[in-house]
């Protein structure tokens, strides 16, 4: 079979159409596409007439599959995986794939895989955590086997001590979590004077930040560091990392999935696999920017770059924070950790924030001297709440140090909110 991310444009193109519109003729037996797309005359006749479909809204997505509505489904009869789509947001929504379509999501995660630099023989730490719904450890463990790996299924499943001492007595060269995950090993690594001589890090669900990457960089200095794919759960796979692929840059995964952006730089994705819940210009949530330049791997599927989301980004009545300013202050701080909470919280028509940071060790804890350190450098560093702070009426800014670990994580992934707003 042709490998269409190495494939001539136009070649990739008709295979993009053709597969469109076979998962279009499955979609409209589904009472929410059949009424969605009245008055189209389908099947379309070129990628450019995808443009005449409407974008679908993620939560209204959501809602439909929150409430078990069988208007989303194309058939009712056949074995299917239920999965939830609620990430960091802590609604409880799910979605459906068929076996085979799952089947087809582990073939493009292993792609994915190969072509940032996992090998048949790698001996792979699996830490993601498993259970509640998620898709994270199945795809990852199916991607892995797909791909004949040596598998330590060790999760996320338990205290970080236990995970250190899993991977102490198998001693993985490589090893795949979710950042905050990835953190909280380094350091206790560190704590604990343990050398894993780490030689790949395949971080999943949310990008290592460039404090996070400098961070794990500084305990485990042999390693790569590459995303283990970019998608959504509603969608499947979108895009993928080759070895050339620096920070947020990712391939198209070009049998998979077509990616639009809208004026803005929003991401609207299309899976060419999704049959039984069908997932057709979806409105991902993300931004990305398309890069021009050919890869230097030779492959021809179209590249883009992640850009911060709009939810990362704290907007205040004179002007902004975001977390990638916040990130840049605390990395000045050896005795801290790249892992950090933002909460805002109204106090009459003023906002308080306050904000949580993970310590390096636990003697930095609650360490005020620190803290009144970090405080001024981010006055300094950043506007809005330096010489801003009256006009965006921020009344108070704390900063709390606490123990590694100590920002809570949430039960299902141990990922963790960022932010959370209770302004609105």
């Amino acid at each position: 079979m042709t490998d269409l991310n190495y494939a001539d444009i136009s070649i990739a193109k008709t295979h993009k159409l053709e597969k469109l519109n076979q998962i279009l003729g499955l979609a409209v037996q589904a009472p929410f596409y059949k009424k969605l797309y009245e008055g189209i005359d389908l099947p379309l006749k070129s990628l450019e007439d995808l443009k005449r479909l409407p974008i679908i809204d993620k939560q209204s997505l959501c809602s439909e599959g929150q409430t078990c509505s069988q208007t989303l489904f194309t058939r009712t009869t056949g074995g299917f995986y239920t999965f939830s789509t609620g990430g960091t947001s802590g609604r409880m929504t799910f979605a459906r794939y068929g076996l085979d379509e799952f089947n087809e999501v582990c073939e493009g995660t292993a792609y994915g895989l190969e072509a940032s630099g996992i090998r048949p023989g790698d001996l792979v730490a699996n830490c993601i955590r498993a259970g509640a719904f998620w898709t994270g450890f199945l795809i990852t463990f199916r991607a892995l086997e797909k791909i004949q790996c040596n598998i330590l299924p060790i999760t996320d499943n338990q205290p970080v001590e236990k995970t250190l001492e899993y991977l102490k007595m198998m001693r993985p060269n490589t090893i795949f979590g979710i950042s905050p995950t990835l953190v909280q090993i380094a350091q206790e690594a560190y704590r604990r004077s343990i050398d894993l001589d780490i030689e790949k890090v395949s971080f999943a669900s949310t990008p290592l930040t460039a404090e996070q990457k400098e961070y794990l960089s500084s305990i485990w200095p042999r390693a790569s560091f590459h995303s283990a794919g970019y998608g959504a759960a509603e969608v499947g796979p979108i895009g993928f990392q080759c070895k050339f692929c620096q920070g947020t840059e990712h391939h198209i995964l070009q049998p998979y999935s077509i990616v639009e952006s809208d004026e803005a730089g929003g991401i609207i994705a299309t899976s060419l696999i999704r049959t039984l819940q069908p997932a057709v210009r979806m409105r991902v949530g993300d931004n990305i920017q398309w890069i021009d330049e050919p890869c230097p791997c030779g492959r021809t599927a179209p590249r883009f770059k992640l850009l911060q989301r709009s939810d990362e980004i704290l907007e205040f009545s004179h002007d902004s924070i975001s977390l990638e300013q916040i990130g840049s202050c605390l990395k000045e701080f050896r005795q801290l950790a790249p892992v950090f909470q933002v909460r805002l919280e109204l106090n009459g028509k003023e906002t308080d924030i306050i904000l949580r940071v993970e310590a390096s060790d636990c003697e930095a804890v609650d360490d005020y001297e620190l803290s009144s350190k970090v405080y001024r450098c981010m006055s300094n560093k950043i506007e809005a709440i330096g010489s801003n702070r009256e006009k965006n009426s921020i009344r108070v800014f704390k900063i709390l140090i606490v123990p590694p670990g100590g920002i809570p994580r949430i039960e299902t992934t141990g990922k963790i909110r960022r932010v959370i707003d209770k302004r609105f």
